[in-house]
């Protein structure tokens, strides 16, 4: 008899659930969209290349009703055309106004002549209050499959041995909610339907999701993504290690390699260049050939500790101030300078 309360117990408690679970997601669905990107991507190899438009997906939640949008930085991060597509079948073009790459978050904006008083807003969290074991559940377009909802636990903390792209140590929430290709930049809520995250990536041996997945928090979001905190530069980018400096004939320990450079960036209008040379490193596909940034006000890239040593150089600076930059084109140092905003 004691069993077969038990279990009563178990069956109602987990159908209250489920059922919690189905509220919150018509509650709250219609924040999330999907993102389609267009980008600039060469074909070709070496000076036979050309540059075509490529397409890709993702996800993002709405968190102000003037249409600003979060996502995943690696979303937008080379982006020249993007729109978003609501619940409700609306497509809206939309611009980067911020980005941090290395944290991976960015905030887009739908243009401002669409009215969005109809659409849905987030609730955003604290993400400092997430407990790990606490249920939690992710919503996006993995696969191209959209408004496909995955549910499971915060499953831990994780701090990277790297710093974002404003120079500060960034803390990713680990989670065992399915997140997929298509995912990225796609919403973590708790079970009160708050925001806490922005899936960022997974941890895999097999190509797929094996249950350990990166979302960055809601807190870093709003602190990196304020004003001009993080502005966006349109590059996608490659802290070199010593001995791939090396390999490209760097004149110092390490540099910035420029990957890939939107022409709606401000990387673009200082001119930098990125690569046309497919090739992988350390199991990651990227573009080589492109310019390597060795200097930013004076301070060296000899590695990630220089990033530190640059952001304490640019307090110097007043807003409006030009910046010099040193850069290796081609085996040759040339030199140029970027409004401090």
């Amino acid at each position: 008899m004691g069993r077969f309360f038990v279990l009563i117990i178990f069956f109602i408690g987990y159908e209250a659930q489920s059922q919690n679970l189905a509220q919150l997601y018509e509650r709250v669905s219609s924040s999330v969209v999907v993102i389609n990107v267009e980008s600039v991507a060469p074909e070709g190899e070496g000076i036979s290349f050309q540059l075509s438009m490529v397409g890709s997906q993702g996800s993002g939640v709405l968190v102000r009703d003037d249409g600003l949008i979060w996502t995943a930085a690696h979303v937008i991060q080379s982006a020249e055309r993007i729109t978003v597509d609501f619940l409700d079948g609306d497509s809206y073009p939309a611009e980067v106004v911020a980005s941090s790459p290395l944290a991976d978050v960015a905030a887009i904006k739908v243009s401002d002549q669409f009215q969005l008083k109809e659409k849905k807003v987030a609730v955003l969290g604290n993400s400092d209050e997430a407990r790990i074991g606490e249920d939690v559940f992710v919503i996006g377009a993995p696969h191209g499959f959209k408004q496909s909802l995955t549910c499971g636990i915060l499953s831990g903390r994780y701090v990277p041995d790297k710093l974002s792209n404003d120079f500060e140590q960034v803390e990713f929430l680990q989670t065992d909610a399915a997140i997929n290709p298509g995912n990225s930049g796609g919403p973590l809520f708790n079970m009160k339907g708050e925001v806490i995250g922005v899936a960022s990536s997974i941890y895999t041996t097999s190509g797929g999701f094996d249950g350990i997945g990166f979302v960055a928090p809601s807190n870093s979001a709003q602190k990196l993504l304020k004003d001009t905190n993080s502005p966006w530069t349109g590059m996608e980018t490659l802290l070199l290690t010593p001995e791939l400096a090396g390999v490209l004939n760097v004149p110092q320990k390490s540099g910035l390699l420029v990957v890939v450079v939107s022409s709606k960036g401000s990387a673009s209008k200082l001119g930098l260049q990125g690569g046309y040379i497919p090739a992988t490193i350390n199991d990651t596909e990227l573009l080589l050939g492109g310019d390597i940034i060795l200097e930013v006000a004076g301070i060296k890239f000899e590695d990630k500790n220089s990033r530190s040593l640059i952001k304490q150089k640019l307090t110097e600076f007043k807003k409006g101030d030009l910046i010099p930059i040193v850069i290796l084109r081609n085996g040759q140092i040339g030199s140029a300078q970027f409004q401090k905003q």
